[in-house]
């Protein structure tokens, strides 16, 4: 299996209105890079890093844009870390919310990647390593990152903070003047990973909003550990299960892809461990149909739909069939606490 990591479709930022305002189609991106449009409307879904690599570089490619992802980053703000950027901004120090952002980075909302700090002298750098070979979009996915921690340090710096300046690698150095007038800041290309350099004294910088910060509530804590293990091979079936309802019934072909495993040596493995891909659409659907019943402004034909059932009858059926009762009843009795 190959070991990718995931991310959260949030980490996308405002991509439809940038790649709209500059003369490209969304349409076209999402088709080209293989992925459901309705991505955008679920920040949560779990992404393969890989496809977010991809997605970068195809927007990239339409607006014919090197800095494209830092044009993008422009536009980004802590609310599409969702509770990721919360737990870091809730620190009492910058290097506090720092050493937050590393540790809990891998569980909450981006697996494979790392976020490391290393003192020169009396420079930080703070550096976003990734540990998914992919190349495709990667100088892009760097950029986008490298936006995201400045926006972090921006919460205890003032609004119009920015690093000394930032190197990324995987560019031509012609990409420097338009990356260079994106990121408000001299770019340095090399072959390292994306890195901010800034003042080390700025470490000790104390959080400004730390009194009017709200902690984390319950929902938002049991989602801080659901991003599946390189080794979790449920785990990531079902993540990708996940993603492909964004588009309708799933596609075992794709999934299967993305793994980067045959079709059979999916189903041998999962065997072994007493199970198979119809089980877990199975609990996928069960997870999610919850989910949706315990939303009251959708509707029993728009969750079938959601759930990829051809009608609202089959998913009628199959929701009775696991339940022992049909969703709307199950509705009910969910809102009467009976």
């Amino acid at each position: 299996m190959r070991r990718t990591g995931y991310t959260r479709a949030s980490t996308l930022g405002p991509i439809a209105g940038v790649v709209m305002e500059n003369g490209g189609s969304i349409e076209r991106v999402f088709q080209r890079a293989e992925l459901p449009i309705r991505l955008l409307e679920s920040p949560d879904t779990l992404l393969p890093l890989r496809d977010h690599f991809r997605l970068l570089a195809t927007a990239s490619r339409e607006l014919r844009d090197e800095a494209f992802a830092a044009r993008l980053g422009r536009q980004t703000s802590i609310a599409g870390l969702g509770v990721y950027g919360k737990w870091v901004t809730q620190a009492p120090t910058l290097f506090e919310a720092i050493h937050r952002s590393g540790t809990s980075l891998p569980h909450m909302m981006q697996s494979a990647t790392r976020l490391a700090v290393r003192r020169y002298g009396d420079e930080v750098h703070w550096s976003y390593e990734l540990a998914d070979p992919a190349t495709d979009g990667r100088p892009q996915n760097e950029m986008l990152a490298l936006w995201y921690m400045i926006v972090m340090i921006r919460h205890f710096a003032g609004a119009d903070w920015l690093p000394s300046r930032i190197m990324v690698g995987g560019l031509p150095v012609t990409a420097r003047p338009s990356i260079d007038a994106q990121m408000g800041v001299d770019t340095l290309i090399r072959d390292l990973p994306g890195t901010i350099v800034f003042d080390q004294r700025l470490l000790m910088a104390v959080n400004p909003h730390l009194s009017a910060d709200r902690g984390l509530d319950a929902d938002e804590l049991a989602r801080i550990f659901d991003i599946p293990a390189p080794d979790d091979l449920p785990g990531n079936i079902g993540a990708l299960i996940d993603l492909e309802l964004l588009d309708g019934r799933p596609d075992l072909s794709r999934i299967v892809r993305r793994m980067g495993l045959s079709k059979r040596t999916l189903q041998r493995r999962l065997a072994e461990l007493g199970l198979s891909f119809s089980d877990l659409l199975k609990n996928t659907r069960q997870r999610r149909a919850i989910s949706f019943l315990c939303q009251p402004d959708l509707s029993i034909t728009e969750i079938a739909m959601m759930l990829g059932y051809r009608d609202p009858a089959h998913f009628s059926r199959a929701f009775e069939s696991w339940s022992g009762v049909a969703p709307g009843r199950w509705r009910k009795l969910a809102k009467s606490g009976g």
